[in-house]
């Protein structure tokens, strides 16, 4: 038993206080309990004990990027399958950051034409400000590819981060396919793109596109109308909707909900939000947030969802360095294991039904669209209530 949580305070970077729980726990609900536990000394030399053996083999934890090694402890450079993963220790924005990526994880993001970006800041290491991700998507499964921890989220940073990806790339002389990223209106990452890379197709995440509209509404105390008036949530809806349209029918859309536009207060200062955020002179103009038949993944769901699921693997948030990597390459692992599985022809992972109906609908909306079956209205009505049927979280 002793000789076990030795073991797991060297291999594991957890908290020594629940390697300890769960030591406990296991002994508790063996037949032979109160033998073991009266062998057992107590939780505090336990908690000493296990300290002094991770002292042994592992580095102080920093409370600095100035205190981080360099380089970096070689247990922390490699995958758990024992591959190259720091694939740059160096400034980006001027300061220290840490980008990691295997030379396989590169190759799959060479692979593919549609990236997704998106930050996390809860298990992101405290002496970091956001822990970066880039995922790709390829037959309903969207891996990870580049984990980057970083100093802020400002535009050289980003700037120098997409300028390490793909000299990475040229370095291990792989092809650079990328023609759309899709990232959560991060203003900053969408300037580094139209500046240096214009033919790459930047989309905002239609989630976060409805959601800011909804939150808005909210702002203006429209809610509770919005909740009681069918004819305003229908208007709602179809606004949203502008998105699907094709992009140079964008404005006559809008043109057609600002003429029907319901009497509300607050109505008309929507409209102005509307203009000075999401307009064409505006900072998001509609060719970032114009979905027209796309039938990729028009949000960062995916991302935020393996995000969330790394929370539930700290104890709390902003863990440190080095429980911070452990994490990465856990999650490194399950995506390349994820990717073998589908190169071995395993099916395909199930969506949910109502995702499935809702793109059925859209292909379908759009073909009459074209056809010219349906007019702008009856689209933005059609379109609205199948893909904005819920509101999003204000």
């Amino acid at each position: 038993m002793r000789q076990n949580l030795k073991r797991k305070a060297i291999e594991e970077s957890g908290p020594i206080d629940r390697i300890i729980e769960e030591a406990f726990h296991a002994i508790n609900s063996q037949s032979q309990s109160n033998d073991l536990l009266i062998n057992m000394p107590s939780i505090a030399t336990i908690k000493n004990t296990l300290q002094q053996q991770r002292r042994k083999i592992r580095p102080p934890v920093p409370k600095s990027i100035e205190q981080l090694p360099y380089p970096l402890p070689e247990a922390y450079c490699k995958t758990k399958q024992g591959e190259s993963f720091l694939l740059y220790d160096g400034p980006l924005g001027g300061v220290r950051s840490l980008v990691f990526s295997s030379y396989n994880d590169m190759v799959y993001l060479s692979q593919h034409e549609n990236w997704y970006g998106d930050g996390t800041f809860y298990t992101c290491p405290s002496i970091f400000y956001q822990m970066y991700s880039i995922h790709t998507y390829y037959d309903g499964i969207s891996t990870p590819c580049i984990f980057a921890l970083l100093t802020g989220k400002n535009e050289q940073i980003y700037t120098d981060l997409f300028t390490v990806i793909f000299k990475k790339m040229f370095e291990f002389r792989l092809p650079i396919r990328l023609r759309t990223i899709t990232i959560d209106f991060e203003l900053a990452v969408y300037n580094v793109f139209t500046k240096n890379y214009p033919t790459v197709i930047v989309r905002g995440c239609l989630f976060h596109y409805g959601q800011s509209l909804f939150r808005k509404f909210v702002d203006l105390s429209l809610k509770t109308a919005y909740k009681n008036d069918e004819n305003l949530r229908e208007w709602f809806r179809s606004f949203a909707a502008l998105s699907l349209l094709p992009l140079n029918h964008m404005l006559w859309g809008l043109q057609c909900l600002i003429h029907t536009r319901p009497v509300y207060p607050g109505i008309e200062e929507f409209l102005n939000y509307f203009h000075n955020t999401y307009g064409p002179l505006s900072k998001f103009p509609p060719h970032m947030y114009n979905h027209y038949r796309n039938i990729l993944p028009r949000t960062i769901n995916y991302l935020e969802g393996r995000h969330s699921r790394l929370k539930k693997h700290v104890n709390a948030p902003h863990p440190n360095i080095y429980v911070a990597i452990d994490l990465l390459q856990e999650e490194q692992s399950l995506a390349s294991i994820s990717r073998l599985r589908d190169n071995m022809g395993a099916p395909t992972p199930k969506r949910r039904k109502n995702k499935v109906i809702t793109d059925e609908c859209l292909i379908k909306l759009w073909q009459r669209y074209d056809e010219g079956r349906l007019d702008i209205p009856s689209f933005l009505k059609a379109a609205g209530l199948r893909y904005f049927q819920r509101p999003p979280k204000s």
